[in-house]
Formats: C-alpha cells, sequence, structure tokens
C-alpha cells in the first residue's frame, strides 16, 4: 500500500521533541513493505533525523525493511507548523491508498484532511495523547473555536481513530465520537539499551562522582508531568536518605517553565540534591539510565510514556503515579510501583525500593521482559491490519477494538 501520513515537526518550544513516534511507527509500517512518507511542517524531531529526506520522490525510494518510507520536512512557522508548501501534495495524496494524521491542532492534519477529501481518501487520526483531560485544558478558548469551525468536521470526516491505550480511549468518552477507533500500543527497541555506557559518566559530569543512591526523571518538563509532586517527595526522602540525589533531565515545555521548575526546587530545600541538565541528546540518555537507581514520574497523564519503557528496557525499577495509561500493566508485571500521585506515596515507594536492593533487582529483570513484549513489529502489524480493513472496506479486527495488549 501507498501511504501519506501528516504531523507536526519539532520547534523550539518543545526542545526540539514533539511527537517522537510519529516516524518510528510509520517506519515499522514501511518495513513490512509498504511505501510510505511523513509530510513534517518543521525540522524532524531530534533522534529521527536518520529518516529525513529532501523530497518525496526521495522519501519514496530510501529502503526502509521491505518498503519504503521517509520523513519530508516543510519549512512552517513555529506557530500551529504552518506550512503552506505542504499543499502541493495533492499529486501524493492522489495516488495513495491512506492517510494518516497525527494529532489534531496543527496545520499539518489540517493539510492533509483538506487533500484527502479532496482526492476522496479514506484517513485516519492518531491522537498521541491529545484528548487527555489535561492536554484539552491547555489552551482550551483557542481549541473550542478551531473545534467550531474545523476540527469536528475532520473527526467526522475520519474513517478510524488510533489511541495508544485504553485508557486514552476512555479518557475521550465524554467527546462522544462516533468514528470507529482502535487500539494500537507504541513499540520500544530494547537493542538500544543492552549496552549501557559504563556506569559513573552521568554522576562525573554532573554530580562530581557521587556514589549514593540516584532517583531520575527523564522527559519534558511540563505542567503534567507532577514536578512540584516530585520535588516535595524528595524533601520526605532526603529526610531518611540524605545520600540520595535527584536528576531532573529533558527540555522545559515551554522555555519559561524551567523557572517554576526551580522555584519547586528551592522552596523544598533540596537544590543542594538536585541537577537539571536540559535537553539530553541520546548518549546523554543512555548515561543517565546506565547510572541511576530508579526512575520516578508523579505525572498526571501519559499517553504510552517511552521514558518509563525505556527505563524498564534498561533494566531499572520504576515508580510512577496510577493515573498513566500503562500503570496496571507496570504493577501487574512487578515492575515498578504503581502509587498514588501524593508526595507521601512517592517518597514511601521509592524509600522502600532504596532499602530492598533484591527487590530492585526482581523488578529491574521483570520490566526488560515487559519493555520486550512492546515491540514495534507489533505495532507495524496492527496499523498494517487497520489500513488493510479500511482500504478492503472490511471490519476492523475485534482484537484491534477492544485490547490495551500488544499481543
Amino acid at each position: 500500500m501507498n501511504i501519506v501520513s501528516f504531523a507536526e515537526g519539532a520547534h523550539p518550544r518543545k526542545g526540539g521533541l514533539n511527537l517522537l513516534a510519529a516516524p518510528r511507527l510509520l517506519a515499522s509500517l514501511a518495513d513490512k513493505g509498504h511505501r510510505v512518507v511523513l509530510a513534517l511542517g518543521g525540522p524532524p524531531p531530534i533522534g529521527n533525523k536518520g529518516f529525513a529526506v529532501a523530497d518525496v520522490s526521495s522519501a519514496l525510494s530510501r529502503k526502509q525493511g521491505f518498503g519504503t518510507f521517509g520523513t519530508v520536512p516543510f519549512h512552517a512557522w513555529t506557530s500551529w507548523a504552518c506550512a503552506p508548501e505542504m499543499l502541493q501534495l495533492g499529486p501524493v495524496v492522489r495516488d495513495a491508498d491512506f492517510v494518516l494524521l497525527h494529532s489534531l491542532y496543527s496545520f499539518p492534519v489540517l493539510a492533509g484532511a483538506l487533500l484527502a477529501k479532496v482526492h476522496r481518501k479514506p484517513y485516519g487520526i492518531w491522537f498521541h495523547g491529545l484528548m487527555a483531560p489535561v492536554q484539552r485544558r491547555i489552551g482550551w478558548r483557542k481549541k473550542w473555536l478551531y473545534d467550531k469551525v474545523m476540527a469536528s468536521r475532520i473527526l467526522a470526516r475520519a474513517s478510524v481513530l488510533v489511541y495508544t491505550a485504553r485508557g486514552e480511549r476512555d479518557e475521550a468518552e465524554d467527546l462522544k465520537l462516533t468514528v470507529p477507533s482502535v487500539i494500537i500500543p507504541l513499540g520500544v527497541d530494547t537493542s538500544l539499551f543492552e549496552k549501557l555506557p559504563p556506569r559513573g559518566r552521568f554522576r562525573h559530569r554532573f554530580l562530581d562522582g557521587h556514589n549514593g543512591p540516584l532517583l531520575l526523571f527523564f522527559g519534558r518538563l511540563n505542567a503534567k508531568k507532577g514536578l512540584d509532586v516530585l520535588c516535595e517527595a524528595m524533601a520526605q526522602i532526603l529526610a531518611e536518605r540524605p545520600d540520595c540525589r535527584l536528576a531532573i533531565v529533558g527540555p522545559s515545555d515551554p522555555p519559561s517553565f524551567e523557572r517554576r521548575v526551580r522555584q519547586w526546587v528551592q522552596s523544598s530545600g533540596i537544590e543542594h540534591a538536585v541537577v537539571m541538565t536540559g535537553l539530553a541528546d541520546p548518549e546523554l540518555r543512555l548515561e543517565a539510565f546506565a547510572d541511576a537507581d530508579i526512575f520516578v514520574l508523579p505525572s498526571q497523564a501519559e499517553n504510552f510514556c517511552h521514558a518509563a519503557f525505556e527505563a524498564m528496557a534498561s533494566q531499572l525499577p520504576v515508580v510512577v503515579s496510577d493515573t498513566l495509561n500503562y500503570a496496571r500493566e507496570i504493577s501487574g508485571h512487578r515492575a515498578g510501583l504503581a502509587v498514588p500521585r501524593n508526595a507521601r506515596s512517592f517518597s514511601a515507594a521509592t524509600l522502600r525500593l532504596l532499602a530492598e536492593p533484591e527487590t530492585q533487582r526482581r523488578m529491574a529483570a521483570n520490566g526488560l521482559q515487559l519493555a520486550r513484549s512492546y515491540s514495534w513489529e507489533q505495532t507495524g502489524s496492527r496499523l498494517e491490519r487497520t489500513i488493510e480493513s479500511i482500504v478492503q472496506e472490511r471490519t476492523i479486527p475485534a482484537d484491534l477494538t477492544d485490547t490495551t495488549s500488544p499481543q
């Protein structure tokens, strides 16, 4: 099949990250023999520049598994990823079997939906956690207006909606969307974490070689991530384990939010025990995972949470809030602790693991097995079956519509 996809690219406000999963999940589809093009409104996200090509013809000739795949970045405004040149992709959409749109509130999604309508092509929308209540509250006035003018029409014309977890779909029930939907978990390339750097590099670079326990927060510094809860919990942890340290690794989204995080660190009295590194390149990411003892994330909501799965792939036990979509899987596989999202619960869970090295080791082994069960190959298979069902006008298989399991 020929598949064309549209997504917002990376931009400085998001620290060069944005939809990290989009290129990799489309590559998993190309691995199976399909011809896939991803049009980006802006530069490719960090870690995915290897997929980037100059134009559509290059994307259609770039080998990826048994098929072809490439990301084509278009110059875009920082706001709304507006890239008018995307509207010139009409001939590409005309020759496509299916169009896949990523997220909703961006110009690339609008462009892809308009071109799909003009050329009468079926399209799907992969939300990437956008419909979580905490996400809907961000800029809700602008979103409300756009919903009335355009987004509601884009949603109504879609052939399928893609959620990454059952919990994500449940959170959108109040929207009363009538379009068929599927559940497709993302994947984790655990091979990237099989050979971590020698332990000590991250600690030497940021902590003067400190050899006590190290907690790791890895991800965007964002209002939903619960860093205020984490700072309060860290103060309680230090009261019992003054040798503990916390590394907060990741870019601020928006950039001004870093100031608030530093205020929380200061007001909690934990400045001496916290290091903030900013955006991490792939090498620094691996060094952080290699040196950490426990991964912590008290987030309000997470769609798939690659950082937690990467931590488990690095054989780290995790402590996460029970509000995460995959918290039940983490606790059920005994790969970590999923606890209520408050400082007391997080500090108690973390102190328990610090006091039980054997429990840490068992959770680390279990976490690796859990991460391995979510592969990109399975993501590609589920996406392929979904698209084939729509293109061939068949009913979508029940196992795609009613489970969070990747099996």
